[in-house]
């Protein structure tokens, strides 16, 4: 299947979708992501991705014209347009959001006036494997030698999720969970909860971006919805 995929402003073929060996989220892992799901060609849970991405952009100190930018795109319907594009008005599709600091020549500390990178890509969602998977339950392995170095920070540097995944493969398992200090964190690509004593517990979120967990969007309307349920929840260390 060819897609069409947006960067910079543009919607052009995958084929000719490109960024310059200079950018610092290729180089450094200098920049941010969102991922999120569309139903019938409409994101959900755009305006919490969105306020997560503009988070973290302040975190990073990313150029505000870039995030200004990619914003206004996306308010202007730019995933919506992207997944008309590509046939995915029907059904379940996955958007995942880009933004890195720019082509920058420099080393670490970034040059002045970067101009960020703005993408956007849809593809399909086989909604049927997730189905089989919430139905059944799947297994899952403890990671305790790596850890996200910005757990608090949806950023590039998506590393030890990877190694995280690879090992939990390797071993005949779906997902893997970090455990930090023997507590449970996060999965490598999920946030925990747990049922225990008739509460539905999480572990909490941190002030420090270096520690905690991610304030998943997912994990937030979890919550949400156990209130309203009158369950009974908490978070736990």
């Amino acid at each position: 299947m060819r897609l069409w995929v947006y960067l910079d402003g543009k919607v052009i073929p995958e084929e000719r979708a490109a960024v310059s060996v200079f950018d610092r989220g290729l180089s450094y892992g200098d920049g941010l992501y969102e991922t999120l799901k569309a139903r019938d060609g409409k994101p959900l849970f755009l305006r919490e991705h969105m306020r997560r991405l503009r988070a973290g952009a302040r975190f990073l100190g990313l150029p505000s014209s870039g995030l200004k930018d990619f914003e206004k795109d996306v308010t202007d319907g730019a995933i919506e347009a992207l997944l008309e594009k590509n046939g995915l008005v029907k059904g379940e599709s996955y958007v995942k959001l880009m933004l890195t600091r720019g082509p920058d020549k420099a080393s670490h500390l970034p040059s002045r006036g970067l101009k960020p990178t703005r993408i956007i890509i849809v593809k399909p969602l086989d909604a049927a494997r997730v189905e089989r998977a919430a139905r059944r339950g799947v297994s899952a392995v403890f990671v305790d030698d790596i850890a996200p170095p910005l757990p608090g920070v949806k950023s590039l540097n998506y590393l030890p999720s990877v190694l995280a995944r690879m090992r939990a493969e390797k071993a005949g398992a779906f997902e893997a969970i970090f455990v930090r200090d023997g507590l449970l964190a996060e999965g490598s690509s999920s946030n925990v909860f747990l049922v225990k004593n008739g509460r539905l517990i999480t572990p909490p979120l941190s002030q420090k971006p270096s520690t905690g967990v991610l304030a998943g969007v997912t994990r937030e309307n979890v919550i949400r919805l156990a209130r309203e349920e009158s369950i009974r929840s908490g978070k736990e260390r």
